[in-house]
This record gives C-alpha cells, structure tokens and sequence, in this order.
C-alpha cells in the first residue's frame, strides 16, 4: 500500500494541476473541452490518490484507454496544450507511483526500461535516417548501470528494461520509411496545406501497428523454440554477466561520459557561433575559407556514434558500405563537377539512384534463388508420402515423419472431413473463457494462443483500415484503396513467419514478400504515392511488431523471465515507441526536414525511387529522363540501364563472396562523411579480431567473445549511448519549446 507522505505528495501535485487548470481557464479559454476534460482528470486523480487502493490491472488497461484517446482526440483537433500535456502527465504519474507491480516487472525496472527507452527509440530512429543501418546496442548495459545504481543487480529486471526499450525503437523505426518518403517525393502532401505529415499522424500509423502487430505471430512461438537466435543468445549472456562483472559498468560510464563530452562541448559551440561543426573539413571553413568550398557531406562526420557504429557493423561490412560512398563521390566529381551542391541536389541524380536499385535487385534475386533450393517440388513430397511402408527403421526413413500418415490423394477428403466435424461451439466457448477470465484462461493454456487469433486479428486489422483510410479518410490527401488491405493483409501473415524464421535461424532481419503486393497495386490500382507508401509501411510494422515479441519472449526463456512479464514489458514498450518515439520523429521533420546531409534517409530514398519506377512504367515513362532535356530517349534509357546492370553486377559479385550487397546500397545512398567516419570503428574491430585469431561459424558469427572483444563492445556501447542521451535531451527540448 502507498504511504501516507507518498499520497501527500501526489495529492499535492494533481492539487497543483487542478489549479493550473482552473487558471487556464479563468483566461477565457472556456471554449476548449480539452482544458474542461483536463480539469476533470485531475480532480479524479487528486480524489483517488487519497482514498482509492492500489490500481489494479484492469484500471491501468483503462487509464491506458484513456490517456491514448484523449492524446489521439487532442492532437487531431489540434488542441494539444500545455493543460492537456499536463493531464496526460498526471495519468502516467498515478499509475507508475501508485501501482504495487510484482517482481520481475518492478516500479524501477519499467522507470528505467522507460528511460533507456526513450534514449534508444532516438537510437534507432536517428540511425535508420542517417545511415540506414539500425544497430540498437547496449541498451542491457545502460540499464545494468541504472539498476545496479537504484539497488541490488537482477538479470531479470534488466530483460524487462531491455524488452521496453528495444520493443520501442523497434516499432518506431517500423513505420519510419513513410514519412521522409513523403516529404522527399511529394514534399506537397507532407508540408500541406493541409499537411499530411502532423503529430497525431504519426502517432496513429504507429499505434495501429502495434496493436494487432503483437497478435501476428504470438500464437506460433513455440515453433521458434529450437532454433538459434544468435542475436539473441549474446545479449542473454550480458544481461547475466553485468551482474557478475563490476568492472564492466565502469567501462561502460567511461564510454558514456567521453562521449557525451564531446558531443555537449560540440552543441555549446554550436550555439554560440552560427556555424556548423557536422563535419570536417567543412567545420573549418571560418579559418580556412577554401574549405566551406566542400560541402558538408564530404568529409568526416564528426560523430562519435556513427564512429562507433563500424565497430559494430564490422570492418567487412563497413568497407563494402565505403566503396559504396567511393562510387556516389566519383559520381559528385565527375558528373556534378565537384560543384558545393547540397546533399539532397545529389542524391537526386538518376545515376545514383538506378546504381542501388542495381543492386537491391541482384539481392532479391539472390534471396529467391537460395530459397527454391531449399524447397522441396509437390511430386516429390508426394512420392515420399506416397511410398509403401517398408517397416524399416527410422535410421532408413526419409526423416518426414507422419503420425497418422496418409496419401497426398487422401489429403483434400479428410480436410474436408475435419472441417465438418470442427466444433464450432468449443471455439464459442473457448472464446467466452478468453474474455471472461484472461488470467485463467493463459495459465490453463500455459501461454498458448489458438491459431485463430491471427485470422481474427488481422481480419479486424483490414476491416478497421478500410474504414479509416478507404471508406471514411480522415487524414487530408490520404485514401488507401480497399483492395490493398484485401490484398496485402493475408500476404503479411506469411512475410512475417518466413522473415522471423530468418532472424531466428540467421540473426538477419530481412524479408521482402510483403513488397511485391506494391507492384500489382501501382500498375493495376493506380495508387498514389502517399498511399502505397503509407500502406507498405503499415505492413512493415506490423512484422516487426511481431517479431519484436517473439525475440523478447526467446529472451525471457534464456533469462528466466515469464512469458506474460515479457509481454507486458512489449506493450509498454509500444506505447513509448507509439507516443515518444511519433513526438522525435516528427520533431526531426520540422527542424531537419529529410532527404538532407543531416538525415538522408536511405532507405525511403530507395524504396520512393521504386514506387516512382513502378508508377513510370505504369505510365509508359522511364524514371529519371525528364534530368536529361534534349537527349534522345533511348540513349538515356540505355545509359541509365547501364548503372543499374553495373549495380546488379556488383551485388551479385559480393554475395558470391559471402558479403553484404545491402552494404553497399547503404553507401551509395549515404553521404560519404558518414561512411568515411564508420571507418574507425571498422579498424577497431578488424584489430580486436585480427588478434582473438577470430573464427565465425558457418553463419559468419562469433561462437565467443574474448575478453579484449567484450571491454571495446562495452566501451563503444557507451559512446553510441553517450551522444544519443545528449541529442535526445536536445529533440525533447525542441519538442517542448515547439508544442508550449
């Protein structure tokens, strides 16, 4: 039970609120039902932090509804002020201070999952903009030093920190190619008037995802069980060690604190001289005034995260995403002339973008390749099954084993057979004991979800997007066709489980099955841009809300965390993605803008410049000639066919190498500053490894981590840590000065 000094002091506060509100509205803003809402809200609060118990599950389920809604309502109708911000903050002060929640899921476990959070969603999001390439990293680390600092280490307190912020960054970097895609290609929309790109758009695009995102593939956890998730075994084996190894927190606030020295001394001189210091030698230029003659994007970053980030990445990787960077500056030097032009004027060159679009096919091709032969033909399935027993051992089988085995030809009869005697009233039934009791029903079930949760969930997923964006638009300039969410809603289900197959066998988070339904919407539908986009990304998230779960659930089992904590921990963790993620997100747009030398966005350059391809050949029109007034056409056509042949080439060359094609789209869509910065900390890695005498399995991972590896990971985990936890104080500024 709360204290009595504790009730005082929230009374006090919801109190002070009140008042506020009060004031507010003795200004004239009588007008406002927001302000009048907030009032209420506060005196409920103020009245229940005195004489109601501790809130229990289902009052915190509704004070989520309630914060969610009058967030989503305020910000639509553009009324989300100072007094509503405050109420808002009212509901998550009550429910964090006044709940009484049980070990693993502890006050200070979710405050620090929160806090770690918010500097990782800004990770990500500033990573997937800058450079493309998302490396979370560190946050079990950073929350090992908080924890350790509140009291006594716990493994899984921490798997809790770690499920919050990473779930977090995760959706939030899920749906993040919409909007600079939007403002990059039809920068029209996205600025307005009306604008598209607002806040509670968002926040909407967000939520949305990652509400029926956590049913897709819950019901199918178990058969992810067995496999390996390299990604997820090592930051299993951290989160035990840090409570074993009192060293390692140091090296880690080390890290930190340099880090964040630089990049705070970096802000300050900012500040004070109108000047840039992004990269060098352009930093220069009020010394040396030949260098403000190199534009900003050649150079070196001056980052000590993007540093870092090669480290992580590792040297093969960064090197081929150089060569990337190497092939869009002789584009620069010999095409552009070397002209001071800025990074978005460059970017637009045909060249470079049918260059990456070269590659990105030799990818998929790749990708569709190695799958045919793995599978196995129809007939061949069907004369195995077929085959007469034998009565051999299981040494002589095929290894298919079949419990109650049949013929193919037998196969349609008993499906059909099956679904006339299904009992219909035991899924009645099972559904009224879901709803009735959850608790019970979860423990009876041990956790397991019926497969028809995904059907219902992603059948309400297209009917709600219909409404919204199809029958009844209720963002300006944005209506999605119904056929698209028919279409894509079922195709996602299966990108979903192929591509967590991959993260759970590879540890590589790829998969492109759910894109190819762009291809019939552009050329039969003739969809807008805006549409598809928003559209595409929406599927997008979906997966990796799905599988943001089960990597999180594998980490409860190698942590010893219950499966119901972790899921809690997820939807938290979705909830600060959804709101504070949305706010860094859109706060970057109105400062920075995309598409710039700050944030390039590659991968909506890529993915704006295949949408625009699509609806080009739709149009009997090649992307990218109207850069070449007077040419004749089929020149152009062959001279830019001959970039994208030379990409493909190039990607299919590396993958017969065993290296990242991707790597190199990166690059080229990059600004070679960044690239060039990477460089350091791909040498750091190329030493550590040069001297553990490193052996990757057959996957090209690290079966061990040797000492020297584990203190320069902890190290430069607390540099990337370092600059994000100065730079997110610095967005969350702006966003409080651009809201009050």
């Amino acid at each position: 039970m709360p204290t009595r000094s504790t009730r005082a002091l929230m009374a006090g506060m919801f109190l002070a609120g009140l008042i506020y509100g009060l004031f507010a509205m003795s200004t004239g803003r009588y007008d406002d039902p927001f302000v009048w809402l907030a009032i209420y809200i506060e005196l409920v609060l103020l009245v229940a932090s005195l004489i109601r118990k501790p809130p229990t599950k289902m009052d915190l389920v509704f004070l989520t509804l309630v914060m969610i809604t009058y967030t989503m309502a305020a910000s639509m109708l553009g009324l989300l002020s100072e007094v509503a911000i405050m109420a808002i903050g009212g509901v998550v002060l009550y429910a964090g201070v006044m709940t009484e929640p049980k070990f693993p899921l502890t006050k200070r476990a979710i405050i620090t999952g929160l806090g770690v959070g918010v500097v990782y969603t800004f990770l990500g999001i500033y990573l997937s903009l800058k450079i493309g390439v998302v490396y979370i990293v560190g946050a079990e680390m950073l929350g090992a030093i908080i924890l350790s600092a509140w009291g006594r280490y716990t493994k899984e307190e921490n798997t809790i920190v770690v499920a919050i912020s990473n779930s977090s960054a995760m959706i939030s970097i899920g749906v993040l190619i919409t909007f600079p895609a939007i403002a990059i290609f039809t920068p029209e929309i996205a600025y307005g008037p009306p604008a598209l790109i607002t806040y509670p758009f968002i926040v909407f695009v967000t939520g949305i995802s990652a509400i029926f995102g956590l049913l897709l593939l819950a019901p199918l956890r178990e058969r992810f069980e067995n496999e390996p998730w390299p990604q997820v075994r090592p930051q299993a084996e951290t989160i035990i060690s840090m409570g074993l190894d009192q060293t390692a927190k140091r090296t880690v606030l080390a890290g930190v604190a340099a880090s964040a020295a630089w990049v705070g001394a970096t802000k300050i001189a900012e500040a004070s001289d109108p000047g840039s210091l992004a990269a060098v030698p352009n930093a220069f230029k009020s010394i040396i005034p030949a260098a403000g003659a190199i534009p900003e994007w050649i150079g070196i970053t001056n980052s000590p995260l993007i540093a870092s980030i090669g480290f992580f990445i590792g040297w093969k990787r960064t090197l081929v995403i150089f060569a990337g960077s190497i092939a869009s500056m002789l584009i620069w030097v010999f095409l552009e002339g070397a002209q001071p032009i800025t990074y978005e004027q460059h970017l637009k060159r045909a060249e470079i973008l049918y260059l990456a679009i070269g590659v990105f096919v030799s990818i998929i091709a790749s990708d569709v390749l190695s799958s045919r032969k793995k599978e196995m033909k129809p007939e061949e399935f069907e004369e195995i099954v077929n085959a007469p027993s034998t009565g051999s051992s299981e040494e002589e089988s095929e290894g298919i084993v079949i419990e109650t085995p049949h013929k193919a030809s037998e196969v349609p009869m008993l499906m059909r057979a099956k679904e006339a005697f299904f009992p219909i009233e035991a899924m009645r039934e099972e559904i009224r004991a879901m709803v009735t009791n959850p608790r019970a029903y979860i423990r009876d079930s041990r956790g397991q979800l019926p497969i028809w949760i995904i059907f219902i969930s992603l059948t309400l997923y297209a009917i709600f997007g219909i409404l919204i964006f199809s029958f009844v638009p209720i963002f300006p300039n944005l209506q999605i066709h119904w056929a698209m969410f028919v279409l894509g809603t079922p195709l996602v289900f299966v990108s979903a489980y192929f591509t967590a197959r991959a993260i759970s066998e590879t540890g590589m988070l790829a998969g492109y099955i759910s894109d190819m339904v762009a291809i019939p919407a552009i050329l039969l539908l003739h969809v807008s841009f805006q549409s598809i986009t928003v559209f595409m990304s929406m599927l997008g998230a979906l997966q990796v809300a799905a599988i943001a779960l089960l990597v999180h659930l594998k980490l409860g089992r190698f942590t010893g965390v219950r499966g119901r904590d972790i899921v809690k921990a997820v939807s938290i963790g979705m909830v600060l993605g959804t709101f504070v993620g949305s706010l860094m997100t859109y706060t970057i747009f109105t400062t920075y803008g995309f598409g710039g030398s700050d944030f390039p966005s590659p991968a909506a350059q890529l993915f704006g410049f295949l949408v625009l391809s699509l609806q080009g050949i739709g149009n009997l029109e090649l992307p990218g000639v109207n850069q070449f007034p007077g040419m004749p056409q089929e020149f152009i056509f062959l001279y830019l066919i001959a970039f994208a042949a030379g990409g493909f080439i190039a990607g299919r060359e590396l993958g017969k190498r065993g290296m990242s094609a991707m790597s190199l789209v990166v690059g080229i869509l990059i600004p070679p500053a960044t690239a060039v910065a990477m460089l350091f900390g791909a040498y750091i890695d190329y030493r550590v490894k040069k001297q553990d005498g490193f052996q990757p399995d057959s996957a090209g991972h690290e079966t061990t981590f040797s000492p020297l590896r584990r203190k320069m990971s902890r190290i430069l985990s607390g540099i990337v840590a370092g600059e994000a936890i100065v730079v997110v104080i610095w967005v969350i500024w702006s966003a409080i000065t651009l809201f009050v």
